[in-house]
């Protein structure tokens, strides 16, 4: 589903053939401690316990789970104070800063210090790298905290108003951003789900240097963020919303996706990556960038261990990441089928309301995906390890000048099967517009494969993967196609979700009633 994005911005993540500048900042859930609420409705939780800092305050500062804000132990709540350019910041000794120390996993990090973040599994027998692969494993010297905001922000009004609220949120959230007229904000088009605004900062190197000097070591100018304001309504089916912040930051620890440098109550302010997506047609190719995606696709895969994403409910865990997809599967299908089986929708609009119709979101398609298609996956036992389950091209960066590459944008993160990854990157390489003679061949997806598993693989086990991924390739189709109706209702993006969820479920129940035709086809699309 992705294309050659025009634009430098990490938030156009999700650019498509046709769709240029088309980003898909669509939201899921990250789900781990089963919570209540609808079937299968969960959420993961971050164990980062907040202390108060001596200096600042003696508030503790807590996180309420249920609406994503922050209040202070006493009940009192926080919210942004547009600052002045005298204001003091963070390193300052005023408590309206809402300084924090965090104790994340036993290793207490001053808020803005930040915490060891090393490269954690780097030892052991390299996977199907190359002599002359980039191994794409950074070490960070620290994480910074991210700071953290009660307040909420209103995109419409932010647009019509001239971004106040997104220019005082980031003077509060951003080092060393203090003088609103240096400020220049712009709205990113192309979120499918979120709001995304670009914000850029006019230093001089005078000030830098004064900054850095104000500041205390480690502090580093920056010119752009992106603030990223979840979408009305997407708390229906995005359950992690309120610890989105906390998850982010845990992976940031271990150098992955980009930084999160605050948490406000319906969204986040994120450092901006000067980089390129990475479009399907250089991965088509094979070679060394695909093995580098592989390389980034194992490390996530094999680092984030259930230790670093700690739970709330324990008793849970080993059936929560087992049967994570399933879980979001049957909420979403629950979801979707509310959607297909609601009189009101597009009752005024009889094409709209016949395509729903014709989706058949009913009890059989919910017998083909989890009895049918669900009896192959176990079958086949795909690994569980922690997916990004949005895994496109385009969700990778290369910065072209220092050869960098990042996956970003975990939104959908979640444990559950590697091969739901692998079969999810392979389907976007058609786009939205499903155009499955661009899905990769099968000597490119053994290629894939040879540089994930070890580099000692037999042709066996590069056989097995290629038999999960195609037990799993089908649930791609559902999840995508599910998620498509479900935004139908609730995105006011112009987009055509149901003729994508059209697309998506003819290919899944091809796959699903011929399993030998896993491939999918646009010969399919004509049926």
């Amino acid at each position: 589903m992705t294309g050659r994005v025009p634009s430098i911005s990490h938030t156009h993540t999700r650019a498509h053939p046709g769709l240029p500048g088309l980003a898909a900042a669509r939201g899921h859930s990250v789900a781990s401690a089963v919570r209540g609420g609808a079937r299968g409705a969960r959420e993961i939780s971050i164990s980062i316990l907040k202390t108060p800092r001596t200096t600042t305050t003696t508030d503790e500062m807590s996180s309420d789970d249920s609406s994503g804000t922050l209040t202070t132990a006493n009940g009192a709540t926080k919210g942004v104070v547009p600052p002045s350019p005298s204001r003091k910041r963070r390193g300052t000794s005023e408590a309206s800063d809402e300084l924090t120390s965090y104790v994340v996993e036993g290793r207490l990090g001053a808020a803005g210090q930040g915490t060891a973040a090393g490269n954690v599994g780097g030892g052991g027998a390299p996977h199907g790298i190359g002599a002359d692969d980039v191994v794409d494993a950074p070490e960070r010297s620290g994480t910074p905290v991210p700071r953290l905001d009660k307040v909420t922000l209103d995109a419409e009004y932010e647009v019509k108003t001239g971004y106040g609220g997104v220019r005082a949120l980031c003077a509060s959230l951003v080092e060393g951003w203090s003088d609103f007229s240096r400020m220049s904000c712009s709205k990113v088009s192309g979120g499918i789900t979120n709001a995304l605004f670009k914000v850029t900062y006019a230093n001089d190197d005078d000030d830098d240097e004064g900054e850095a000097q104000s500041m205390g070591h480690g502090f580093v100018p920056r010119d752009a963020v992106v603030v990223r304001v979840f979408g009305k309504g997407t708390d229906v089916f995005i359950t992690h919303r309120a610890v989105q912040g906390e998850t982010s930051y845990a992976l940031n620890e271990r150098g992955f996706g980009a930084k999160i440098l605050g948490v406000f109550a319906n969204g986040l302010v994120e450092e901006f990556i000067k980089a390129e997506s990475v479009a399907p047609e250089e991965l088509a190719s094979g070679g060394k960038l695909l093995r580098r995606v592989a390389g980034q696709m194992r490390r996530l895969h094999k680092e984030v261990s259930p230790e670093l994403i700690p739970q709330l409910n324990s008793a849970d865990v080993q059936r929560s990441r087992a049967n994570a997809i399933w879980d979001t599967l049957q909420l979403w299908f629950d979801l979707a089928y509310g959607v297909a089986n609601d009189p009101s929708m597009f009752r005024n609009d009889s094409a709209k309301r016949s395509l729903l119709d014709s989706l058949k979101i009913d009890a059989s398609a919910r017998s083909l995906l989890f009895e049918v298609v669900r009896s192959r996956c176990d079958a086949v036992n795909s690994q569980t390890v922690y997916c990004h389950n949005d895994i496109h091209a385009g969700n990778f960066l290369l910065d072209r000048k220092t050869d960098n590459l990042t996956l970003i944008d975990y939104e959908y993160a979640d444990f559950g099967p590697r091969a739901f990854d692998m079969a999810n990157l392979f389907c976007e390489f058609a786009g939205f517009e499903c155009n499955y003679d661009q899905f990769p061949t099968a000597a490119l997806r053994r290629e894939f494969y040879a540089a994930y598993l070890p580099s000692d693989a037999t042709t066996m086990e590069i056989d097995a993967l290629e038999a999960e991924v195609a037990a799993w390739t089908p649930v791609t189709h559902a999840f995508w196609a599910l998620w498509a109706v479900i935004q139908a209702k609730y995105s006011a993006i112009d987009f055509d979700f149901l003729g994508f969820a059209e697309m998506r479920l003819k290919v899944f129940r091809s796959a699903a009633n011929e399993p030998q035709n896993w491939v999918p086809t646009n010969q399919v699309l004509l049926c």
